[in-house]
């Protein structure tokens, strides 16, 4: 690569730090602007995703790969929430600070372990599960948004289980052997790859074959010949949290 390569690289570099600068500032903006009552609760929210979103671009586009699964996290935080709260707001600045924290590492060449500090991150906001005892047990869910996602998020939160959501069975072997959670629990019909396709890939990968799987299926007859022995196969239905916990059991999960 030559010099003015390299000059041109390290000018990005800068840009695309000094953007995620920006980006973090408005977020603490946004919610200072909230909790002091210049900004109402919705117009502060749509800030927060945009910037958000803009956050998880930039990561994406300069292999800040701490700092993009960070942001997965923190979009699929507030995905499902419809105000903000003094209680949320204190989430979102610990998601701020975990974020920067990130950042710093980026800028001094330190790896960052995201999966260590992945289960203190605030759970889920958005589900009004009442008063639950949330676990330290990290469940990622594989499924397309739609009402069965939402219902299915619903009852493993109301089990205390800490809940991180991903659409795309291509994210979710992206983020897997960053996140590294407890247990993959994924839809066998899926875009792209299929949920078999992806229980498939995640046993044969030294990085995550020791990661339990489930998939979840609506036939309550239908068997799976390509689907690997170790993945058992959950039906939705009105004892699925009982499955589900009944399933976790068997994988030493509980």
């Amino acid at each position: 690569m030559s010099t003015l390569d390299n000059e041109l690289v390290e000018e990005l570099r800068t840009e695309a730090i000094d953007t995620v600068e920006d980006r973090l500032q408005s977020l603490n903006e946004a919610v200072t602007d909230f909790l002091d009552g210049r900004v109402k609760s919705e117009h502060a929210l749509a800030t927060i995703r945009l910037e958000a979103h803009s956050l998880k671009t930039v990561a994406a586009s300069f292999e800040m790969k701490a700092l993009k699964v960070m942001c997965h996290r923190f979009e699929d935080y507030f995905f499902n929430m419809t105000a903000l709260t003094p209680e949320s707001c204190r989430d979102i600045q610990v998601f701020v600070d975990r974020m920067s924290e990130c950042l710093e590492a980026f800028v001094s060449g330190r790896e960052f372990d995201v999966s260590v500090i992945m289960r203190k991150l605030p759970n889920k906001g958005g589900f009004n599960v009442g008063d639950i005892t949330v676990t330290d047990i990290e469940v990622m869910l594989v499924m397309e948004p739609g009402i069965a996602t939402k219902i299915v998020t619903r009852e493993l939160l109301e089990c205390g289980y800490r809940m991180i959501n991903v659409a795309s069975t291509m994210d979710a072997i992206q983020l897997i052997p960053s996140m590294k959670p407890d247990a993959v629990i994924v839809s066998r019909v899926m875009p792209e790859l299929s949920g078999i396709d992806l229980a498939c890939a995640l046993k044969a990968m030294p990085t995550t074959k020791h990661i339990p799987v489930a998939l979840i299926a609506t036939d309550q007859k239908e068997k799976f010949k390509d689907l690997p022995e170790s993945v058992p196969v959950l039906r939705k239905g009105a004892n699925f949290a009982d499955d589900v916990a009944e399933v976790f059991v068997k994988l030493g999960i509980l």
